[in-house]
């Protein structure tokens, strides 16, 4: 068992299991007399507990492309991108790096069940252990569960996490919307799901929902038409209505009828709201869903593009129609679905090339092929749209991709031959 130098469980006859016990008592007791902003202090601890020199807080900025410092009065001290370094790496792999130089760096990602929300930098003059695995690695990463635990406690009650996730000026409107949202991602044995908005920083009408109910994945995407906070509250009281149906025991096609009767009520007549809602059943496979006037799911099954979900549209939230289908797809284990407003295919380049449904299934199948997690999928694709549009985005641009895992062990996809 290597000794943890430097820090208060500085003693080889403790076990490792009553170090992380000690180590998370202290934990728990630092942040019950420290102020629900101090996180420094609760890094002075895990730094302490496990022996290391230094320790930094990063958090995700809303775009996930930069980890950003997290400091005293929520300012933003130092930043780091994800595309190109190890700390990048750690984040976007969800694995602990170490680096090969000294003194030795280790960049353990933080996560919130499985969404990646941060990273925490640990410097060591000594380290004997090894990233993955022995007792003082074991140590590092039960201490940065409890960790994450705390912070997400401790941030439902100061601004400072949301503060520190701004790499630029946050619009009123992408703060309610960004306030709306579920966590970005999260993955279960049966089923992984995740979303990203697009632009970050000035979302409007985009918006997207799920929850895991009863061995169901229940799910919704909406495209308010307009911009700014008009279109955001518009996003927010369909999203909301049919969270209301659902969480009342209703049906698609009530969730449907209510967030179309709400919009027509309380907006304007030419007001209205694309989008498709639906559930996933995690036993059998079966998708069920509406289209509301909206860009139809794309398939890849078996690493290949095996095409659109078909299913009739029923009118836009707002103009007052029927359902016109409630349609069924039976899923395999493997199948990815993914969800998206037309922001993404319509988006331009400089040139006035669209990025295309092409271009978009494309990279759907590469990312299957490459085994890259869902997460990490919708990621990059959303930085891949904006890279692609090069100056910034004329419209707003989400994602939602649904990995159906069902029973069993997934299928094994062929390499690609390129």
């Amino acid at each position: 068992m290597e000794e943890v130098r430097g820090g208060f469980l500085d003693d080889k006859l403790v076990s490792g299991d009553a170090r992380v016990g000690r180590a998370v008592a202290r934990l728990f007791e630092v942040a019950a007399r420290t102020e629900p902003d101090d996180v420094s202090a609760l890094v002075e601890v895990v730094c302490d507990v496990v022996g290391c020199r230094t320790g930094r807080l990063f958090v995700a900025d809303y775009g996930l492309r930069r980890l950003q410092e997290v400091v005293s009065a929520g300012q933003v001290d130092d930043a780091t991108l994800i595309e190109g370094t190890l700390a990048g790496r750690a984040f976007a792999d969800c694995r602990i790096i170490e680096s090969d130089s000294e003194p030795k760096v280790l960049w353990v990602p933080l996560t919130e069940g499985t969404e990646r929300i941060g990273m925490l930098e640990l410097t060591f003059d000594i380290w004997d252990g090894d990233a993955q695995e022995g007792a003082l690695s074991h140590l590092v990463a039960r201490v940065v569960d409890v960790f994450v635990l705390l912070l997400l406690t401790r941030r439902r009650y100061t601004d400072l996490w949301d503060r520190c996730r701004r790499s630029q000026p946050l619009s009123g409107a992408a703060e309610v919307q960004w306030d709306l949202l579920p966590p970005l991602a999260c993955a279960t044995d049966e089923v992984a799901v995740s979303g990203i908005l697009e632009p970050a920083y000035e979302i409007g009408g985009d918006s997207f929902d799920y929850a895991l109910n009863q061995r169901r994945l229940d799910f919704a995407i909406v495209d308010a038409v307009g911009h700014g906070m008009s279109a955001v509250l518009m996003s927010a009281a369909s999203i909301n209505s049919m969270r209301n149906v659902r969480r009342e025991g209703g049906d698609l096609s009530a969730a449907y009828r209510q967030a179309n009767q709400l919009i027509t009520d309380h907006f304007g007549q030419s007001s209205f709201v694309t989008g498709q809602l639906g559930t996933l059943d995690l036993q059998t496979g079966v998708l069920t869903w509406i289209n509301a006037g909206h860009p139809l799911p794309m398939l890849v099954r078996n690493g290949t593009y095996a095409g659109e979900l078909q299913c009739a549209p029923s009118v836009p939230f707002g103009l007052d129609g029927p359902v016109v289908e409630v349609a069924t797809e039976v899923l395999q284990r493997g199948d990815r679905v993914l969800f998206y407003t037309d922001g993404i295919t319509e988006s331009k380049a400089a040139t006035g090339a669209f990025f295309g449904s092409e271009r978009l299934a494309d990279f759907l199948v590469r990312s299957s092929h490459d085994h890259v997690p869902v997460a990490e999928t919708t990621r990059r694709l959303s930085a891949a749209v904006v890279a692609y549009v090069g100056e910034g985005l004329k419209d707003d641009a989400t994602l939602l991709l649904i990995e159906y895992r069902g029973q069993g062990e997934l299928p094994v996809i062929a390499p690609r031959n390129e």
